[in-house]
């Protein structure tokens, strides 16, 4: 019977297949250490394949800083580890279909990976700015074992995995880089192929992350820079007042929204952009056909079909094309004459050509809705002043507005205050929208200084999820007062799922048993007859698996009794699984009666070796069409 492994998949494996397939005579077997044939890339057939190659010492244009390979080759390493499932911390555990997980971005990013590559609609994320005062993530890419392990657990005082980074740092921006690198390539694996990213950022790295942008999610894919106008004071002490933030914003594939036109919903704040006509290439606005400066090839008269009034270039202007071009343009339904039909000629410009060129809603936000201050807001739902500088809500509702569909998946892999789930829920309530969020963050600890520590928030965590408690039911119940309050014939809004189910990141369910044999004393195989953790549960168990066979976290739960033992179906029966001890085969038998697509149980769950023979047996039998395998 297989086994499924413990630990997130190799990117690297994945690699080789995709070049396989683009390219399967590069594709060779070597011999591992240990005897093993693995497949990998013939690199000579590669570059016969492709042609001039840019290698060795010849100049090539590049951005790179001290540890960027170390820095991709994080984002391809595997981990053993799980999310442990939290229901007592969260909010309508059974129905909801949100996530908050609690522990490392970048563990986050590769756990999620199996399961949602290609399915995030929107990633907003707003990392450390690197000011010189702000903390980064710790990654250390030559660490040992045992430190990994430390690492993995509990968060020591100064917020675990977080360190300074002084500008007296000599590596103050390669250190961020190379913090930011890895999560990004792995943000680009989960956005789906109509996916959007939107990243913040402040001067000090503005430059390098645009670069890295590039490079991950291609030049050709950036849509656009939108500067926001994030701070109103001006500092008289500084030779320029900065008053603004950057914010890039990156398609997974222009290609896509180009080619998809038609189903390209209009941003709230594309004023002018609409479909009267309903053109099959979507909406359009319609742009002068006269310019300045006097050319004799565009010079014609042109008669609105409509009217019969006839139209010739004002003097010193002519038409923006020749009479050629012209023709072809009607031909083209690409003229029109006024919003009525009654004026001069003008010119389609569709909203996929502005796309195109990288810009679609204004770059410049300085708009009450999106300036509004994000402490103040915080300090209505806590009555304090419990995180320093979160992002107003409006911002996020603009960006979500523009990023995403009704029933789209946001990400958010820096979440902070959750100011990102406040707005999906606030947004949700507004237009009847069902978006999903997916928050991250560490568990930074609290200063014990500040207000927030004062009040009994322990870490950026608990302040997340609290504001999202609030925030939730605030929603919530403005939603059932405007239903109290409808006119004659008006239909109820729906209240939006303002719950959110908890995970935390720990270390595999499993005991680790890849030692050598002769690290393992006879006392310490006793204890591997049952490799399970101290401490883990069945449900942790459980979910560990559901990552494994790519079951979304917030599917269905089902507990069934059987026989005395515990069955899980998961997702609308997609997985049934048991974790207990000693599973009678009556009830194997009935989950094969089930017809999973997949079932899983443990070694611990067979008597012995004919009984796990049994387990596949009954499914072949009940079943055949199953997955079956044993954890």
């Amino acid at each position: 019977m297989e086994k499924l492994s413990h630990a997130t998949g190799s990117i690297l494996d994945e690699n080789v297949e995709k070049l396989a397939e683009l390219f399967p005579e590069v594709v060779t077997e070597v011999r591992e250490p240990d005897g093993s044939l693995r497949h990998t890339i013939d690199i000579e057939a590669l570059k016969a394949c492709v042609g001039d190659v840019a290698e060795g010492q010849r100049e090539r244009y590049q951005f790179t800083w001290p540890g960027k390979r170390d820095a991709k080759q994080e984002a391809y390493r595997p981990i053993d580890e799980c999310l442990r499932p939290c229901p007592e911390e969260s909010v309508n555990w059974d129905t909801t279909e949100n996530l908050y997980i609690e522990g490392e971005n970048l563990d986050a990013l590769k756990l999620l990976r199996n399961t949602y590559a290609g399915k995030i609609k929107m990633i907003y994320i707003d990392p450390p700015y690197n000011t010189g005062h702000d903390f980064i993530y710790d990654d250390d890419f030559a660490r040992t074992k045992a430190d990994y392990d430390a690492e993995s657990g509990d968060y020591d005082e100064e917020g675990g995995r977080l360190v300074a980074n002084p500008e007296s740092n000599g590596r103050f921006h390669s250190d961020w880089c190379s913090m930011m690198y890895p999560r990004l390539l792995l943000a680009r694996d989960l956005l789906s192929e109509d996916g959007v990213i939107f990243v913040s950022i402040s001067d000090a790295e503005h430059a390098n992350l645009k670069k890295m942008l590039d490079e991950i999610f291609g030049e050709q894919n950036s849509c656009g820079d939108i500067l926001w106008h994030s701070t109103k004071s001006v500092t008289n002490t500084a030779l320029i007042s900065v008053g603004h933030t950057y914010n890039y914003v990156y398609f997974k594939s222009m290609q896509w929204f180009v080619s998809h036109r038609d189903k390209f919903r209009i941003p709230d704040k594309c004023e002018g952009f609409a479909n009267p006509d309903n053109d099959p290439r979507g909406p359009w606005k319609a742009d002068p056909f006269q310019v300045g400066g006097w050319r004799p090839n565009q010079q014609y008269e042109i008669t609105n079909p409509n009217t019969g009034v006839v139209y010739k270039p004002n003097p010193g202007c002519s038409w923006k094309n020749d009479y050629k071009k012209f023709c072809e343009l009607v031909e083209d339904n690409r003229i029109v004459f006024g919003k009525t039909g009654e004026g001069g000629p003008q010119r389609k410009r569709f909203m996929s050509e502005a796309l195109e060129r990288g810009s679609v809603a204004s770059t410049w936000w300085d708009d009450v809705e999106t300036t509004t201050n994000g402490t103040q807001l915080l300090k209505k739902i806590f009555g304090g002043s419990y995180f320093d500088n979160p992002k107003p809500i409006g911002l996020l509702l603009r960006m979500i507005q523009l990023g995403s569909e009704f029933d789209s998946l946001i990400l958010d892999f820096f979440s902070g205050s959750a100011t990102t789930a406040h707005a999906v829920m606030k947004l949700n309530a507004e237009d009847g929208g069902n978006r999903k969020f997916i928050m991250v963050q560490l568990p930074e600890v609290c200063d014990e200084k500040s207000e927030a520590a004062k009040a009994g928030f322990k870490n950026i965590c608990e302040i997340g999820k609290e504001r999202i408690r609030r925030a939730g039911k605030k929603i919530a119940d403005e939603v059932e007062q405007s239903n109290q309050q409808l006119k004659l014939g008006e239909e109820p809004k729906r209240v939006p799922d303002i719950g959110f189910r908890v995970l935390k990141i720990d270390s595999s369910n499993f005991e680790d048993v890849s030692a050598e044999p002769a690290a393992y004393t006879q006392e310490s195989l006793m204890g591997l007859a049952d490799n399970l953790k101290p401490g883990r549960t069945a449900e942790d168990i459980l979910f560990q698996v559901m990552l494994q066979f790519q079951i979304p976290l917030s599917a269905s739960i089902e507990h069934r009794s059987i026989n005395g033992s515990t069955v899980f179906s998961v997702d609308g029966g997609r997985l049934v699984a048991c974790f207990d001890q000693n599973v009678a085969t009556e009830t194997i038998a009935e989950m094969a009666k089930m017809e999973p697509d997949y079932a899983v149980m443990r070694d611990a769950s067979f008597t012995g070796d004919d009984a796990v023979s049994n387990f596949g047996e009954l499914f072949k039998t009940y079943s055949p069409a199953t997955i079956t395998r044993v954890v």
